[in-house]
């Protein structure tokens, strides 16, 4: 007869380690800077150039005035070896990635360039 073997730990043994992913993560606030949120075009936009550095895991909602997300991507996103899409900027992935933002331009009338967008690494997750 057939058994069911199970395969994951035991919630105790997970409690302050997350067993069950075992990939490394890195979590970003965006602040685009610009009203984003009014069109699906813009943030797709926004989002794809994202996640030129990693498969985005989670995003979370917009906030402050459809300005800003929390992401959690794939990779260890140390260093300070990043290249900007248009090669003009090496540096952290939040400098690369800020680059990259602004470089989007207009899209949907959106415009990413009359900004100044920022990306943070986050070391803990913040609920307000």
């Amino acid at each position: 007869m057939a058994g069911i073997t199970k395969t994951h730990p035991k919630v105790a043994d997970i409690i302050g380690e997350l067993r069950a992913w075992g990939k490394e993560v890195t979590m970003l606030a965006v602040d685009f800077n610009v009203d984003a949120d009014g069109s699906t075009l813009a943030m797709e936009a926004a989002l794809n150039q994202i996640s030129r550095y990693g498969n985005i895991v989670m995003a979370g909602a917009v906030y402050g005035t459809g300005q800003q997300i929390d992401l959690i991507i794939e990779g260890d996103l140390a260093g300070s070896d990043y290249v900007s899409a248009d090669g003009t900027v090496t540096g952290t992935v939040a400098q690369a990635m800020a680059e990259d933002l602004i470089n989007l331009g207009t899209v949907d009338g959106v415009n990413f360039a009359t900004g100044t967008p920022a990306v943070t690494i986050k070391s803990t997750l913040q609920f307000a």
